[in-house]
């Protein structure tokens, strides 16, 4: 007992503070002083050096080097103090330094001999507490030791009588069990598994265990075992095992590697859990989910969700895509479409509201208009409801969007008809009266003060009855929902509804959509609300059954059109029916009969035949298929389009095909009278061409003869300059120059008659208005001359490439051109000036105009003017300007006239730009036109 006691007495020393040192250095100076002071006066002897020593030993002891220090400097300065006159005490004196000159030695070998013992005091005092702890440091680990042993014997003791207990455990735990070896042939399977599958242990060891496995899994779980072992890590996969009586549930096989010290592999272990019921919970969830998107789509209802963080969205429904009209391949992640969708005036208010849902933390309902990529218009009104995290800020915005547009246009023309009814109350009283919708009226506080006659026939109620009997027609289940959404209506000051059940005076409760706008004052005060009950009963049954409808009418759905088909595996038709408005009268083959057992077109179309029936037999889906079957009553072919696709029943067996079909007989002829139109029309304008090229016999005479002229006139110069005595070759050289030059320019005259009267389709090409302009104005040269007609240009600079045929184009300005010089041919009584202008409108396009100032044009020919046939000269056609306006309308533009003041006729025709080089439309500056004469 004593010892530990030592050294609980040396720990409580050591865990003293450092000052408490330092003060026992001072105390123990002050006791030496005064024993030294007693001694000398007691007993007349000179203590003074050895009560002093003790006084730095005690200190050194107990407090080790630094306070023995402190003792020593104290104990040096008392021994100084002792030493000065009168000496040998401690009594006051005044002169401190009067110490003699033989006092000193004693001093200093005093403060030597302190220093030195207080060192070896010190370090003594280390070692004995090093080696006290040594000590203690050794019991406490042999003591340790001996528990170890101990518990490990007991461990080895309870693991060895734990044993067979693992061994029940393992065969009784409600899970299949395994053991593998490095080679991945199974060593051990525990008694639930080799129950569960009725194999014994010998069938099951090594690979043996396989044959439980469903043959569909087989190969993959085999795959994935081979897989696991080669990558040395765990893994996890699913597959069908057979139970004993045969039938496969599915099970989730988890495999973990045991590895010894050096890490490496030396068993592995494998669980399998059933998980049969989560399958077809997974799938039963899918099939819901199939439901709700086609109620979805049904009731023109979508949902959504938006989280906050990411600041997108993480689901949308299909219904969505529909709604905005988006592409939901193009247009899936990005939520900038959806926002561009909604108008600008709407566009800040739905921000700001979403923003303020996920800042409050509240309910957001909004109403909001879209724009749809047809130009109509939708009203959505949106719901959402924030999501709130650990942390409690909003994660997620969750809602739907409901296409009210039908709602809307409804509140608008009831709106209408309350701005109406509202100058006169005898119409009032009419028309809400009569109307089949239950109308009330109700105070700025809520309080019902007016039922229309439809809505008192409804519920039964007397109209003094209104205030108190109309809320309590409502369920009892709604009651409470109804009055704080109203209240919430009413708090906000904005028009809006709500759905709630009302009792029929029969006693039958129906769902109604009550929707309530106010009415206010010159003050913006609201003085009454309206409002409007419709019946929504049957909408509601029809939702409930939507949601019920089997898979089968969600396919229908899909591909619908004038047929709806099921065939068997063997492809044979098993089910046939019209869909409701369907005219198409294409003959369908008969039950019992395959596709290409009805078709026409087998034989001639083999190839294609050969490619849909193995689309089959691989059970692909297809669509637009088209094919033809019998003749109509007049003979001829009728056409068949129809798509599908592969069925299978929950256990993935192929069932046959399911989908639609459509008679295209008026599209496929229409499609081949309209190709014989556009033919006939090439045709038509080759031949105009070709007669408008004889009129320009004399223009392209003139334009072919300038440059040979100006060869010939080179050439002679040529041949003076190298006949000289010394020839000029540079100015020889220049001359051949000319020649090449002035033969080019007569080749270029000459393709572009070549062009104009060659038969072609249309090719584009990037061009410019302008030179195409300046380039058809040389061809009408004599044209104009002839018929004494100034031409004036103005053409606008700078303006963007278009993309069309030249000749096309070339044939579409002489025609106009020619049509002015024809119309001014009577003028005589003023200049005949012809003006063609181009510049670049806001769509952006290139617009050119041809004005002329002849006799224009009658009010009763404008609207025949470019009708085929019809013409206002005795010797034409009546093709031109038809033909003229299908040029341009096949490029992209728009051609029609206008009349000129006082004088004359303007035609216009209009181009696309590329757009690859079009300029932003707010950017473009005309600048002043380019004006030149002929």
């Amino acid at each position: 007992m004593t010892k530990p006691v030592k050294a609980d007495l040396s720990q409580r020393r050591q865990k003293m503070p450092t000052a408490f040192y330092y003060a026992l250095a001072v105390f123990s100076v002050a006791v030496a002083v005064i024993a030294a002071e007693a001694i000398t006066r007691l007993l007349s002897a000179e203590a003074i050096a050895s009560s002093m020593l003790c006084a730095v030993i005690f200190t050194a002891w107990f407090g080790g080097f630094g306070p023995a220090l402190l003792a020593i400097t104290l104990a040096v300065l008392s021994f100084h103090y002792y030493l000065v006159p009168p000496i040998n005490s401690f009594t006051w004196k005044h002169d401190l330094f009067g110490v003699g000159i033989s006092e000193v030695p004693r001093l200093i070998l005093f403060s030597i001999v302190s220093i030195l013992i207080a060192f070896l005091i010190s370090a003594q005092r280390k070692t004995t507490e090093s080696l006290r702890r040594s000590r203690d440091e050794l019991r406490t680990a042999i003591a340790d030791q001996k528990r170890i042993e101990a518990a490990l014997q007991n461990a080895f003791d309870e693991i060895k009588k734990s044993e067979d207990r693992l061994r029940i455990v393992i065969d009784t735990i409600p899970t299949l069990v395994w053991r593998a070896g490095t080679d991945g042939a199974t060593e051990f399977l525990n008694q639930r598994c080799l129950d569960y599958t009725g194999l014994s242990l010998d069938e099951a060891l090594e690979w043996g265990w396989a044959s439980a496995i469903h043959p569909d899994d087989s190969a993959g779980i085999l795959a994935t075992w081979r897989a696991i072992r080669t990558w040395r890590t765990r893994g996890e996969t699913e597959a069908r095992l057979r139970r004993f009586d045969g039938e496969y549930r599915w099970f989730l096989f988890r495999i973990e590697p045991l590895h010894d010290e050096a890490g490496n592999i030396v068993e592995w272990y494998a669980s399998g859990t059933d998980i049969e019921d989560r399958k077809q919970i997974e799938n039963a969830l899918r099939q819901s989910e199939a439901y709700l998107a086609e109620a979805q789509r049904l009731s023109h209802t979508s949902s959504w969700a938006w989280d906050v963080r990411l600041q997108e969205f993480v689901f949308r429904s299909a219904e969505v895509y529909h709604l905005f009209g988006l592409d939901p391949e193009k247009d899936a992640v990005s939520p900038q479409p959806f926002l561009d969708r909604i108008l600008p005036e709407d566009r800040d208010r739905v921000s700001e509201m979403a923003r303020r849902a996920v800042r409050e933390k509240a309910d957001l309902e909004v109403d909001f208009r879209i724009a749809r990529p047809d130009g109509s218009a939708r009203y959505v009104h949106s719901v959402g409801h924030p999501v709130v995290g650990d942390d409690g800020e909003v994660v997620e915005l969750v809602g739907t969007h409901v296409d009210v547009t039908e709602q809307h246009l409804a509140k608008v023309s009831l709106q209408e008809a309350f701005d109406e009814i509202k100058k006169s109350e005898d119409r009032l009283r009419l028309v809400i009266d009569t109307i089949p919708t239950l109308v009330w009226r109700a105070s700025p506080e809520g309080i019902p003060d007016f039922l229309n006659q439809p809505a008192l026939v409804y519920t039964g109620i007397s109209s003094d009855q209104a205030e108190t009997g109309w809320p309590r027609a409502f369920h009892p289940d709604d009651m409470k929902g109804m009055l704080v959404k109203w209240a919430a209506i009413r708090e906000s000051g904005m028009p809006g509804g709500l759905e709630a059940r009302l009792r029929r005076f029969d006693g039958e409760y129906r769902w109604f959509l009550f929707q309530a706008v106010p009415l206010r004052d010159e003050a913006g005060n609201i003085v009454k609300w309206y409002g409007s009950s419709t019946d929504i009963e049957d909408r509601k049954r029809a939702e409930e059954a939507l949601r019920e409808s089997e898979q089968r009418f969600r396919d229908y759905a899909e591909t619908a059109s004038d047929w709806f088909w099921e065939t068997g595996p063997d492809h044979r038709f098993i089910r046939l029916r019209q869909h409701i408005g369907a005219t198409g009268s294409a003959r369908f083959p008969p039950i019992g009969l395959t596709r290409w057992d009805a078709a026409t077109d087998v034989e001639l179309e083999p190839e294609k035949w050969r490619i849909h029936r193995a689309a089959l037999d691989a059970r692909r889906p297809f669509r637009d298929f088209v094919y033809s079957t019998g003749a109509d009553r007049v003979g001829a072919a009728r056409y068949v389009q129809t798509s599908g696709k592969p069925i299978y029943d929950a256990s993935g067996n192929f069932l046959g095909y399911r989908g639609t079909g459509t008679d295209i007989t008026a599209t496929i002829r229409a499609d081949h009278a309209e190709h014989a139109l556009h033919e006939a029309q090439a045709e038509l304008a080759h031949v105009t061409r070709v007669t408008t090229l004889g009129e320009l016999t004399a223009s392209i005479a003139h334009e072919v003869n300038q440059p040979l002229a100006a060869v010939v006139a080179n050439a002679e110069a040529c041949l003076r300059w190298l006949g000289r005595e010394t020839p000029n070759l540079e100015a020889a050289r220049r001359s051949a120059e000319w020649i090449i030059s002035d033969g080019n320019r007569a080749s270029d005259v000459m393709q572009r008659v070549r062009a104009l009267a060659k038969k072609s389709t249309i090719e584009r090409v990037p061009l410019n208005i302008n030179d195409l302009v300046r380039e058809t104005v040389a061809l009408v040269q004599h044209e104009l001359i002839s018929h004494q007609v100034l031409l004036r240009t103005e053409l606008a600079s700078n303006l963007p490439m278009i993309e069309a045929d030249r000749v096309h184009l070339q044939q579409v300005i002489i025609n106009l051109v020619m049509n002015g010089i024809e119309a001014m041919q009577p003028v005589a009584d003023r200049l005949r000036e012809l003006v063609i202008r181009s510049l670049q409108d806001e769509a952006p396009q290139v617009l050119v105009s041809v004005a002329d100032c002849g006799v224009g044009i009658s009010a009763e020919n404008a609207d025949r003017l470019f009708n085929a046939f019809f013409t206002t000269k005795p010797s034409g056609m009546g093709m031109g300007l038809s033909i003229c306006r299908s040029i341009v309308e096949a490029h992209g533009g728009r051609l029609w006239s206008t009349g000129n003041l006082p004088h004359g006729a303007t035609f216009h025709f209009t181009l696309p730009v590329r757009a690859d080089l079009a300029s932003d439309p707010r950017a473009v500056e005309l600048p002043a036109a380019d004006a030149s004469g002929s």
